[in-house]
């Protein structure tokens, strides 16, 4: 026996599933994803300061998503900031300093 509705099934879940993961796409979640690819991918804390200033400041949507997206985006910055600080260990090596160029 078989039934007449199962073979349209399948294309009804690729049809929900599709209108579902165009409707999950945030403009202003993407630009934030962005600004977060491009604060994490700095070496300096000044370029991570500099894409941070290209955060929206209006009100912005404060939902599950944008949060975790903000928490990885402070994370890296604060890497950023961990790692310009200087040595306070009174054991190990002073930069080199800077060659005036010839």
């Amino acid at each position: 026996m078989r039934v007449a509705y199962a073979a349209g099934v399948p294309r009804v879940l690729v049809l929900v599933a599709v209108i579902a993961a165009g409707a999950c796409r945030d403009p202003r979640l993407e630009e934030l994803r962005s600004i977060r690819d491009e604060v994490c991918a700095c070496k300096t804390v000044a370029c991570g300061e500099e894409a941070m200033k290209r955060v929206p400041q209006d009100e912005v949507r404060s939902d599950h998503h944008a949060q975790k997206v903000a928490k990885a985006m402070m994370d890296c910055l604060a890497k950023l900031y961990v790692s310009d600080r200087p040595s306070t260990d009174p054991d190990a090596e002073a930069p080199a300093p800077d060659q005036p160029s010839p």
